[in-house]
C-alpha cells in the first residue's frame, strides 16, 4: 500500500515569476530595468574577456520631455514612453537589450557588433521613427531624442565606465543642439567637468546675489 501526498504549486510558481519580473523589469513599459541591464552587461564583459568582441551602448534621452508632462500631464507622458518603447523595439535584435534606464532615458545594448560604423544604421532607423508624430491627448506632437554612444572595449571595460561615457556623449549631443547622435570621445570628460564647474560658480553667484 502507498500513500501519495501531492501539492499544487502552480500559484506559488506564478507568484515567484511575478516577483522576479517586478525585480528585473520596468512596470510602465515592461522593458528590462537598470538591474537587468547591468546583469546583462556583466555577462557581456565576462564573455568579452574570453574572446574578442565589439559592442555598443546607446544612451537615449527624450528632448524636452518635461514640457510634455507639464503641458499634457503625467498620464500622457507615460503614454509617450510606452509608444517610444514600441517604436524602439522595431530596431532591436533579439540578441540585443532594450532597457528603460529611468525617467525618459532608454539604453540599447548592441552585442556582437561587426564594425563601429554599423551603429549608425541603427541610429538612422531610430531617428526615422521619431520623425513620425505622436498622438497625445488628441494632439499631434513631435518629439525628438538625443543619443550618446560608447563602444566596448574602446570606451571602457567595466559597466560604470561604459554607462558614464555613453551618458557624457548624450549630454554632448544635447549641448550641440539636441535631436542628434554623438560618439563618445575622451575630451568630452574634460568639457563636462569644466561645464559643471561653471554651473557651480553660477549657482554660488546667484546665492550671493552677484547677478
Amino acid at each position: 500500500h502507498f500513500i501519495a501526498v501531492k501539492e499544487d504549486i502552480t500559484e506559488r510558481k506564478k507568484s515567484e515569476e511575478t516577483i522576479l519580473r517586478m525585480a528585473y523589469h520596468d512596470e510602465l513599459t515592461g522593458l528590462p530595468n537598470r538591474a537587468l541591464l547591468i546583469d546583462r552587461l556583466n555577462h557581456l564583459l565576462a564573455r568579452g574577456r574570453r574572446c574578442k568582441i565589439l559592442a555598443a551602448i546607446l544612451f537615449l534621452d527624450l528632448d524636452n520631455f518635461k514640457n510634455i508632462n507639464d503641458s499634457l500631464g503625467h498620464a500622457e507622458g507615460d503614454n509617450l514612453l510606452r509608444e517610444v518603447t514600441e517604436r524602439l523595439k522595431k530596431h532591436t535584435r533579439s540578441s540585443d537589450t532594450l532597457a528603460r534606464h529611468g525617467g525618459d532615458e532608454f539604453i540599447i545594448l548592441i552585442e556582437d557588433l561587426k564594425m563601429v560604423e554599423n551603429i549608425y544604421k541603427v541610429v538612422e532607423h531610430i531617428f526615422s521613427e521619431f520623425k513620425n508624430p505622436f498622438i497625445l491627448n488628441g494632439q499631434v506632437c513631435f518629439v525628438t531624442t538625443s543619443i550618446g554612444i560608447s563602444i566596448y572595449p574602446d570606451d571602457g571595460e567595466d559597466v560604470d565606465t561604459l554607462l558614464k561615457n555613453a551618458d557624457i556623449a548624450m549630454y554632448s549631443a544635447k549641448a550641440a543642439g539636441k535631436a542628434r547622435c554623438v560618439l563618445f570621445q575622451p575630451h568630452m570628460q574634460e568639457q563636462l567637468h569644466d561645464r559643471l564647474l561653471l554651473e557651480q560658480d553660477i549657482d554660488l553667484a546667484l546665492e550671493r546675489d552677484e547677478f
